[in-house]
């Protein structure tokens, strides 16, 4: 009777950690969403008891996913301002792009070269959603779908984790920069046509040089983007 009993309690227990998890994951996906789709711009503040009262759970969970997303490189914990969506300087996204420059290439050679017949479709799909959304938030969250589905298919798990992170902080200004200027998402869904035509075909020499442009160009409107908040930064503190 007494192993039935520990059975039974161990059981209620596992019960308790998957509902648990369950509830992270929820909160982790909610607040992934709402941070690269850039309806939470980097700076923002996040309030643990809001946040649960707000998704209608308790703080175990929000506080579990906060730093989940702090790992992906999305969030920030500070134990004097407390939680708030990441925010770079121009200086830290130029080096992030910099390695990304010398990153991509390795990872979409290996795309190219590995990709299924299944991953082409799933990347066309995602392709063909993005030139009909006209709403930013949602197209932010395709471009985001699309670049994970490629590195996907590389076949290179450490090289993606790395590479994850830093496009996780690109993705937070290149939302922000979307918002404000809606007119470059045509420009980048022709980038994505030629990408993913060069992955259909097998040509890492046009793949390469499309992620390399298409890097460039990002690089350059987040910089403009950034630009008037950086100046007035150093305006005030006198440099």
């Amino acid at each position: 009777m007494e192993f039935v009993h520990v059975k039974h309690v161990q059981f209620d227990r596992m019960a308790s950690i998957y509902r648990y998890r369950t509830a992270q994951a929820v909160v982790a996906d909610r607040l992934r969403h709402a941070v690269l789709s850039g309806q939470l711009p980097p700076g923002s503040r996040l309030l643990q008891a809001a946040v649960a009262e707000e998704m209608r759970t308790s703080t175990t969970p929000v506080r579990e996913a906060m730093r989940e997303l702090a790992g992906e490189g999305l969030l920030d914990l500070d134990p004097h301002r407390g939680v708030m969506v990441h925010s770079s300087s121009v200086k830290e996204l130029e080096e992030i792009y910099q390695i990304r420059s010398l990153l991509e290439p390795v990872a979409i050679a290996a795309t190219v070269t590995n990709v299924t017949p299944e991953q082409v479709a799933f990347a066309e799909d995602l392709v063909e959603r993005m030139d009909r959304e006209s709403d930013v938030a949602e197209w932010a969250m395709l471009n985001v779908a699309f670049h994970a589905g490629l590195a996907e298919a590389t076949g290179l798990p450490i090289l993606n984790s790395i590479l994850a992170k830093l496009r996780n902080v690109s993705a937070l200004y290149v939302a922000s920069m979307l918002h404000h200027h809606p007119e470059t998402i045509g420009t980048a869904n022709e980038e994505h046509r030629a990408l993913l035509k060069a992955c259909k075909s097998g040509d890492i020499k046009a793949a390469t040089a499309t992620e390399n442009a298409h890097l460039r160009h990002t690089l350059i409107l987040v910089q403009e983007q950034m630009a008037p908040a950086a100046a007035g930064a150093a305006s005030a503190t006198g440099s």
